[in-house]
């Protein structure tokens, strides 16, 4: 009897190998679609403000994959231009393919201490959507990767009622 149960437990952990195996293959490969942003990328932002001018900022972003390419980091920090060793934006999110959802999932943290849990999804070939809701609204981005000429191309719009968005971000960054 002694030996029944544990060749039926080692089964079980063995078959629960196996299933783990697949999991992390399934998960590996839908991040691969994200291959195109890891790297070093730097280039300009600019934010526009309610009633103020806009803030322009060198932008860098750091991607690294991480867990075996199971989770993409990106590690964004923006400096003013006209004083470089001032950051004025700096944030640390975190991608992922939960393959319970079958969805990805992106956390962000802010150097003000805000964080998000926000969608993140595939929308066409090197085009990405992530966003999330705000108290009194909706936040979207629209990422599109140009693999040719190492091009990273962001814009951000706000909607205070999910159907009318009004741009308010744009970065424009080149792979190093």
């Amino acid at each position: 009897m002694k030996k029944q149960i544990t060749l039926l437990c080692m089964m079980l952990m063995m078959a629960g190998a196996v299933i783990g195996q697949d999991t992390s293959k399934t998960a590996r490969e839908k991040m691969k679609k994200l291959n195109l942003m890891a790297g070093r990328w730097k280039g300009e932002a600019t934010v526009s403000q309610r009633g103020g001018a806009p803030i322009k900022v060198t932008q860098e972003e750091n991607i690294k994959w991480e867990l075996d390419s199971l989770v993409l980091t990106f590690e964004g920090t923006g400096r003013k231009q006209d004083d470089p060793t001032k950051v004025s934006f700096h944030a640390f999110a975190i991608v992922n393919f939960n393959i319970t959802t079958q969805e990805y999932n992106m956390r962000s943290f802010l150097m003000d201490g805000k964080q998000t849990d926000a969608y993140f999804k595939e929308v066409g070939e090197n085009k990405f959507d992530w966003g999330f809701d705000v108290p009194g609204g909706k936040v979207i981005y629209h990422i599109t990767l140009d693999p040719v000429n190492k091009k990273w191309n962001e814009k951000g719009e706000f909607s205070p009622d999910g159907t009318q968005f009004y741009p308010f971000f744009e970065m424009n960054l080149n792979k190093l």
